[in-house]
């Protein structure tokens, strides 16, 4: 399973195609061969394209819907993504309320586990595993803040808000691990859309053309049509796996320019300056 995931997309795609295009050619040569005597008679080719039509309406209705939902999911996870990132900058930006040692402390752990995330838990995820070393960091940074004295209301009111974040950030955490570790279609699901495919290309198999090759050619077109969308289908039922993994961008973004630029107000600067992550960081050095 691993090495599948670990194809690119349009390889993966070819082989996906490849597979179920033999599998459709083969099932009409063997038809052909071994069972010459079945196929449907031109006098009753209206009633068998009714049941045919039937068959494949149900299928196609259900492969619709297949489709449809997993790349709705699919965005849902790439939104949870960016949600937990913010969460993370608001939880780093709110920390600047609090005493300075605390401040310095509690963002010094918000940095080392979104650089964790990105390093560790990204990779890990890609091969289908969860990340120790970003579940030790989470776990710091929750005690960190969870045992935090206010001293005063500014201080508990700075924690408040610093404690509803951190419980965002750990329910978009485990969101995010729950889908990984979950596939969206269910197995059922699969032998269903897998059971439907198979009776819509064995009942083409006893309509006769005069010319062998065009139903070879009208087959192939069928399983290639087939292929592409259960390789599609399986890429974006793993979203942080393989190459279609989604993209820790919205995280290395925190890195970059987040968390430099929420000590902006800390650093004297001209007007109508422009400035990024990495130059401030160079000017607060």
């Amino acid at each position: 399973m691993n090495f599948l995931f670990s194809l690119s997309p349009w390889i993966f795609t070819l082989l996906v195609i490849f597979v179920t295009t033999i599998v459709s050619v083969g099932g009409l040569l063997f038809t052909r061969k071994f069972l010459p005597g079945y196929f449907i008679l031109l006098v009753d080719i209206s009633v068998a394209n009714i049941y045919i039509r039937q068959v494949g309406t149900l299928l196609t209705v259900l492969l619709a819907f297949a489709v449809i939902s997993i790349w709705n999911n699919f965005e849902l996870q790439r939104e949870h993504t960016a949600i937990e990132a913010s969460t993370l900058g608001n939880l780093y930006r709110d920390s600047r309320g609090l005493r300075p040692d605390a401040e310095k402390e509690i963002q010094e752990l918000i940095t080392r586990y979104t650089k964790d995330v990105v390093e560790h838990a990204w990779p890990a995820m890609k091969e289908g595993r969860e990340s120790i070393v970003a579940w030790v960091s989470f776990n710091k940074l929750y005690g960190k803040v969870v045992r935090y004295m206010p001293e005063n209301s500014r201080d508990q009111i700075v924690l408040s808000r610093m404690l509803n974040h951190l419980n965002d950030l750990a329910k978009y955490r485990r969101l995010r691990h729950i889908r990984n570790a979950n596939p969206y279609i269910p197995q059922i699901l699969w032998i269903t859309i897998y059971s439907g495919t198979l009776l819509i290309l064995f009942s083409g198999y006893f309509l006769r053309t005069t010319k062998m090759r065009m139903q070879i050619i009208l087959t192939t077109i069928n399983g290639m049509m087939f292929g592409m969308l259960f390789a599609m289908m399986f890429m974006l039922n793993y979203p942080y796996r393989g190459s279609l993994q989604i993209s820790s961008s919205p995280l290395q973004n925190l890195l970059s320019d987040v968390f430099p630029l929420a000590q902006i107000t800390d650093v004297a600067m001209e007007p109508d300056t422009f400035i990024t992550g990495s130059t401030l960081s160079k000017k607060l050095n």
